[in-house]
């Protein structure tokens, strides 16, 4: 593999990759043993598998997708190369592609922008405690009289339940809203104190970083409520798309700002990454992502085969490791407490 630095600016570099002709040839061969096509050798004269493969009317296709296969080592070996850091998606450019050829792909890819850390440590942030009051208890216990048609007999509703008497419900009730507070407050706590991480570094965004960003948001939101109820909930709410980008944009101003401040912090504290750290966040991932019920190896297996994909888990502990870091670090103070089922 070669690369080369073709244009370098402070929003973005372009820059051209040759993949080995043999490389690429080789993954598109792959593709081509996938299709019937290879199976059904014509009669006469036999023909070699790359023989066919020139003769192909899809060999285009094919060609974009053994690229597609290929590309992603050879992309993340290069911007390691180059020594640069991604913030947006790559525009690939495939240049000359052809059988018995290199393949040069010319890529061009929003970069970081540089950014001076004004203040990490000792931020000020104003949290608000969620506690847990007699009110709260009593209207959860209510809200399960009214589900279980109980009324205000106890013995109707303790009919139902795994209790003996009533306090030794409440009691239950309170230990779980009283969990649940823990939680809402020490989010509450973070989302303070990284709000104030972005206030007191100003960091301005290309709007093309902003704009993928939103839509990122919303395709994440589609795929989990699916496409069918995404255009429902447009449609009930009486929004656009262009409405909803509209809407999405601060959150997602918020969060690139977050996570370019919490990579500069990486690396002024340069957090190291164990093998415990990093089977944690495996084990963590969504089921929609990592197979339900599968070995901690056999994911493992499947990240390494995926090229960057461990170096991405690295990244996101290491900005974890930073979050706790700065919350650590912060002078926080308590504001007007909330109840818990005020948050819920």
């Amino acid at each position: 593999m070669s690369v080369k630095l073709i244009k370098s600016s402070k929003e973005d570099v372009t820059f051209l990759i040759e993949i080995d002709a043999e490389i690429f040839e080789k993954a598109v061969m792959d593709e081509f043993l996938k299709t019937k096509d290879a199976e059904e050798k014509p009669t006469g004269l036999p023909l070699s598998n790359r023989a066919m493969l020139g003769q192909h009317p899809e060999l285009e296709k094919l060609a974009s997708q053994g690229l597609n296969n290929v590309l992603p080592i050879y992309y993340m070996s290069a911007i390691k190369e180059l020594g640069v850091n991604p913030i947006t998606y790559p525009e690939i450019r495939p240049q000359e592609c052809k059988i018995g050829d290199p393949c040069r792909v010319e890529i061009r890819v929003g970069i970081e922008p540089e950014i001076e850390l004004q203040q990490y440590e000792g931020l000020q942030a104003v949290y608000s405690p969620v506690i847990v009051t007699d009110e709260d208890v009593k209207r959860q216990i209510d809200g399960m009289r009214k589900q279980r048609g109980a009324g205000d007999d106890d013995e109707k509703l303790l009919q139902s339940l795994p209790f003996d008497t009533l306090e030794a419900f409440s009691a239950e009730v309170r230990l779980s809203l009283e969990s649940l507070a823990e939680e809402k407050t020490q989010s509450n706590k973070r989302n303070a104190v990284i709000r104030k991480l972005i206030q007191e570094n100003p960091c301005p965004l290309r709007d093309e970083v902003v704009d993928q960003q939103v839509m990122l948001m919303i395709n994440q939101f589609r795929k989990r409520v699916g496409p069918n109820n995404f255009d429902n909930y447009l449609k009930s709410t009486r929004k656009t798309m262009e409405q909803a980008k509209k809407e999405a944009r601060p959150e997602a101003v918020e969060s690139v700002t977050k996570n370019l401040l919490l990579g500069k912090i990486v690396d002024k504290i340069s957090p190291e990454v164990s093998e415990e750290d990093i089977k944690k966040a495996v084990m963590a991932q969504d089921a929609s992502i990592m197979d339900v019920g599968s070995s901690y190896e056999a994911r493992r297996k499947r990240i390494d085969e995926m090229p960057g994909a461990l170096e991405q888990f690295k990244h996101i502990i290491r900005l974890e490791k930073a979050t706790e870091y700065v919350i650590a670090k912060a002078d926080l103070q308590e504001g007007e407490p909330i109840a818990i089922l005020d948050v819920m």
